[in-house]
């Protein structure tokens, strides 16, 4: 079939050679078909798959002819186009096609006609598309539709009938070789039973003639038999005396137990365990009772695993009770001595024996074993003439000998013998005087690394008081010593820095006082305080405070110091003693250098942090010539140098103690306002510039003293912040200032927004929502008329944790203005991630607006920028009509400033604001 398909390609391709058919779609036609006729012979040669007649191969056989009747009917599809159909140039090429496809499909019917599926797809992929173009190309002839019909019914009848005849024809082949076989193998199996029976009639005859010779055999074999049963008695009766004797000389008791009957017998139980044999009658039950409750399933499971032949014997080791009281541990040994034919155990002998004191003995060498191995101290043991004879594992690893080193050696052996010999010699005459020495020598590990230990070696006597061993003790004291240098090292130093701690410093402080009285030099203290450096730990973590602060050590001894008079006494709080100063000049030339070093910035972890210092000074001779009253006046000094706004220096003077004093005072006073109400709220107007009008205000603290009258923030804020009470004083501000705003309200003066200022410390207890929240429903102000100012500083302390503060409180309705923008931070990186309404521009771009550029051009940046970031934008410091027109002009939101008003108390607002009302407000100062 396949030579057929081949031939039939060849003779369309030359049928329709000189037709208007494109010669280029005949070849890849005939080339594409030709392929898959010699794929398909090729896979049939090589493996064969009809030899088997596995119906996978079959189908794959199939497909392969389905393919190949596909091509050829998709090319007399192709070939023959409608309009060509039994044309005059085409009409000998389309009868060859159809001849050849006819042909094809009958010899289909014999070729494949044992798989008839495959007979009928190949008919209907070969003709099917021929016979669909013909009658589209006719589709007005119902003869020829008929007639293609009965043509396909008749090649399906044909095609039926000769699958059926031949399965017929195949199952008659199987039947007759079927039978055929069959008929082989009875006459195979016949003439094997005429061999057997023939070799079993010799054998029965070879078998009569062994009995025989057997029966004469076994009479003499009977007698012989007898005398030796009879020998064997006797002897048995020996062994079983003798074994009796050498179970009560062992100590070992004898045990028989039959699992069928479930009787038992015991032998020297009443030695061992104080029991009568007839006290164990039942033998599983009896051990059940006496066996200490966390041994007994261990015996259980041996004696089960031994049933099941899982092992050869019965073993088990467990405690039982002695008849007087006490635990004793038994070794039981036993096997099953006899099985029945379904493999169950029908008697079992074994042996019970009492091996509490061995057991006390492994436990006492166990013991032994596991302190000699284990112990925190090196052990060695040496024979009477020094020699090693065994070591633990700690004494490999504080000398470095492995016990393979050793043993056979003396001490004297090693290869840094030489500078202790005379030691190990005095060491060897006191054992044999006293038999014991201890102490403390310097020894050398096998590296050579020196190391100190400590030795403690015994003598051991026998029972004649004749030394037998020497066992010795040696003990690493690398690590005391280290953590003794350690310690030392810690009481006198930092141990973050490195540099001297407070103890040391007051050491050295008073030596250098000490010698500049007696060689009549000045000495000075400077106590440096790092300006900035609490908010930067408590905002980035101790981690980096920490290493923050070495960098800042690290800077200070760069400026030329001496680092043994460097000291850090505090958190951030270093002291440097100079001895043998100049003047206050030069002091003063090494306080700023050190002072310039502190502001450049620390790069950590990619953050850029900014420091400053505050420097005390206190210089020798003094009216305090101690070294308590120096610390004490270069304290003074430096508080006076952080309230003058940090990175400064001072010396102390005389009147600072006076002011000290004055401060606390001022502080006291302080702390007894807040219940006192000695505190005012000031309110200074903001003037929106697209209408003219007052639309909200700040709130601004004044303390009203009784005795120094009107104190402004700047004299008791710094103040407030150090003692903690700024937040109390801010709770009572924004408390006022929402209770005024609720009153403007309620009076009809409009929906005056009131700004309250924002202090750290209010942000960092944490509960400054819960705050605002209360003061709001206490003074019924909605949350729209309540706007907090703060600045980027305070945001950036904590900043995901202050966003998300602000978050809630905007999600309220409170608006959120950024106060002295230009003046912090001022990154955009972060003003993005603020949640913020309002930008207040600082008054120092302000104040010279109309005559510097640079600040005007700053300015006009800062609103543009907003206002892309949809923030409004407020101008603070505006006092005049210049500066109020230009910021018109660049389109500035509001303004404030003294142009509009001073900070005012409320009943002066009250009728700034009325006569706003009435339209009567003016556009200069109030």
């Amino acid at each position: 079939m396949n030579v057929l398909e081949g031939l039939a390609v060849i003779a369309a391709t030359w049928a329709y050679w000189d037709s208007p058919v494109p010669r280029a779609t005949l070849l890849v036609w005939a080339l594409a078909v030709t392929t898959l006729i010699l794929a398909r012979v090729s896979w049939l040669l090589l493996s064969r798959p009809l030899r088997n007649g596995d119906r996978a191969d079959l189908r794959k056989v199939s497909v392969s002819v389905l393919a190949t009747a596909v091509a050829m009917g998709i090319g007399g599809f192709l070939f023959n186009p409608t309009d060509t159909l039994l044309s005059e140039s085409m009409l000998y090429a389309q009868l060859t096609m159809s001849s050849l496809g006819t042909g094809l499909s009958i010899l289909a019917l014999s070729a494949y006609s044992s798989h008839l599926p495959t007979v009928l797809m190949y008919q209907i992929c070969l003709l099917a598309p021929s016979c669909v173009q013909l009658l589209l190309a006719n589709d007005n002839e119902p003869a020829l539709a008929a007639m293609l019909v009965a043509t396909g019914a008749f090649l399906f009848v044909a095609a039926r009938r000769i699958n059926m005849t031949t399965h017929q024809a195949l199952d008659l082949q199987i039947s007759n070789t079927a039978l055929i076989d069959y008929l082989d193998r009875a006459r195979a199996n016949a003439e094997a039973l005429n061999e057997k029976l023939a070799d079993e009639i010799m054998e029965r005859k070879e078998a009569r003639r062994r009995l025989q010779e057997a029966n004469d055999r076994l009479e003499s074999m009977v007698s012989d038999r007898t005398r030796a049963l009879e020998q064997a008695n006797r002897e048995l009766s020996a062994t079983g005396e003798r074994l009796q004797l050498a179970l009560d000389a062992s100590n070992i008791g004898l045990w028989d137990w039959n699992l069928v009957t479930g009787t038992n017998y015991h032998t020297n139980f009443d030695r061992l365990l104080g029991y009568e044999s007839e006290y164990f009658r039942n033998f599983f039950g009896d051990l059940q009772q006496l066996v200490h409750p966390d041994d007994f399933p261990a015996i259980r499971r041996a004696m089960i695993a031994h049933f099941k032949g899982e092992t050869d014997r019965y073993h088990a080791i467990y405690r039982l009770r002695h008849a007087e009281g006490p635990w004793c541990w038994i070794e039981d040994e036993g096997r099953v001595v006899d099985w029945n034919d379904k493999g169950r155990a029908l008697r079992m002998i074994g042996t019970r024996r009492d091996i509490t004191a061995t057991r006390e003995a492994q436990e006492q060498q166990r013991l032994a074993a596991t302190v000699f191995e284990n112990a925190p101290e090196g052990i060695f043991i040496l024979n009477r003439n020094f020699q090693f004879l065994a070591v633990n594992a700690r004494f490999e690893q504080i000398t470095g000998y492995p016990e393979q080193d050793v043993l056979g050696r003396t001490i004297a052996d090693t290869d840094h013998i030489d500078r202790n010999r005379s030691t190990y010699r005095a060491i060897t005459l006191a054992l044999r005087r006293t038999g014991f020495w201890e102490g403390e020598i310097n020894e050398r590990r096998r590296n050579g690394e020196p190391f100190p230990e400590w030795l403690q070696i015994s003598s051991v006597l026998d029972e004649k008081q004749r030394v037998i061993r020497y066992v010795g003790m040696l003990s690493d004291l690398t690590s005391r010593k280290e953590a003794e240098e350690r310690v030392q090292f810690l009481s006198n130093y930092d141990r973050l820095t490195g540099l001297p701690n407070r103890a040391l410093f007051r050491e050295r402080l008073q030596r250098a006082l000490t010698l500049a009285r007696l060689n009549r030099e000045k000495a000075a203290l400077l106590m440096i305080d790092l300006d900035r450096f609490k908010p930067i730990n408590e905002s980035l973590g101790h981690e980096i405070g920490d290493r923050l602060l070495k960098l800042a050590a690290e800077r200070i001894c760069r400026c030329g110091v001496n680092d043994e008079n460097l000291a850090r006494v505090g958190g951030d709080e270093f002291t440097l003693v100079l001895e043998n100063c100049g003047a206050e000049a030069q002091i003063g030339v090494l306080c700023q250098k050190l002072i310039n070093m502190m502001k450049k910035p620390f790069l950590i972890d990619g953050h850029e942090l900014l420091l400053g210092a505050s420097i005390g000074i206190s210089v020798f001779p003094n009216p305090g010539q101690e070294a308590q009253s120096m610390i004490n006046q270069a304290e003074m000094a430096v508080h006076q140098a952080k309230r003058s706004g940090g990175n400064n220096f001072q010396f102390y003077r005389t009147g600072m103690q006076m002011a000290s004093v004055e401060q606390l005072a001022l502080e006291t006073s302080l702390r007894k306002a807040i219940f006192k109400n000695e505190f005012v709220v000031h309110y200074q107007p903001k003037m929106d510039l697209a209408d003219s009008r007052i639309s909200s205000v700040e709130a601004l603290v004044r303390w009203q003293h009784p005795t120094m009258g009107l104190l402004a923030p700047s004299e008791f804020i710094p103040l407030a912040e150090e003692s903690g009470l700024i937040s109390a004083i801010g709770e009572l501000v924004l408390e006022r200032a929402c209770r005024q705003a609720r009153q403007w309200l309620d009076r009809g003066l409009g929906d005056i927004r009131v700004s309250v200022n924002l202090s750290a410390h209010q942000f960092r207890k944490g509960n400054l929502a819960d705050v605002v929240d209360r003061i709001l429903a206490l003074t019924g102000l909605p949350a729209e008329l309540l706007e907090l100012e703060l600045t980027e500083s305070l945001i950036m302390e904590d900043m995901d944790q202050n966003i998300a503060l602000l978050e809630r409180l905007r999600a309220r309705g409170v608006g959120l203005s950024l106060d002295d923008f230009g003046t912090g931070y001022s990154s955009l990186n972060y003003l993005k991630r603020f949640p913020v309404d309002t930008l207040k521009i600082d008054r120092t771009f302000i104040t010279d607006l109309a005559d510097n550029p640079d600040d005007a051009a700053i300015t006009r940046a800062i609103i543009e920028m907003a206002h892309s970031l949809t923030m409004s934008v407020v101008a603070e410091g505006v006092e005049t009509d210049q500066h109020l027109n230009i910021l018109r002009e660049m389109g500035c939101d509001s303004i404030q400033g003294y142009l509009i008003s001073r900070p005012v108390p409320e009943d002066q607002l009250h009728d700034i604001l009325a006569l706003q009302q009435q339209g009567q407000a003016g556009d200069g100062p109030a």
